[in-house]
């Protein structure tokens, strides 16, 4: 079967469901070296196709990414302060850019929601303050 670089979601469902098909039957043992081949080829143009869509959070501020998730986690900064031992005034001024994250807090909230700690780093501007923070 002849591959190219994945176009569509129709194209991205056929070459999951192929990839996990020879995934399947090389796992039983039953493949072969063309069938191995087959399924490293699909791995990368789905690999490829992955790492070419949008990051809906990519352009998010750290304080906008952080709201994100606690609203998608149904959090209020009073019950996330208590979950991460974290004074609520803290979260408080964080959301409303007066505070910028510390490493501790950085740390607690990468654990909390499993993202990479690199996501609360981006650089944005607090509110009444002339530098931005990093």
């Amino acid at each position: 079967m002849k591959y190219s670089e994945i176009k569509n979601k129709k194209q991205y469902n056929t070459y999951c469901e192929k990839h996990l098909e020879l995934g399947q039957i090389l796992e039983s043992g039953k493949g072969n070296p063309d069938m191995e081949s087959e399924y490293y080829i699909l791995d990368l143009i789905i690999e490829d196709f992955h790492s070419k869509q949008n990051n809906p959070f990519e352009k998010l501020t750290p304080v906008d990414l952080l709201k994100a998730l606690m609203n998608e986690n149904v959090y209020t900064a009073y019950k996330l302060s208590k979950e991460l031992h974290i004074s609520q005034s803290v979260i408080s001024d964080i959301l409303n850019y007066k505070r910028a994250f510390s490493k501790n807090v950085i740390r607690k909230l990468a654990k909390k929601f499993n993202i990479a700690e690199q996501s609360f780093l981006k650089e944005y501007e607090l509110i009444g303050r002339e530098s931005k923070v990093a």
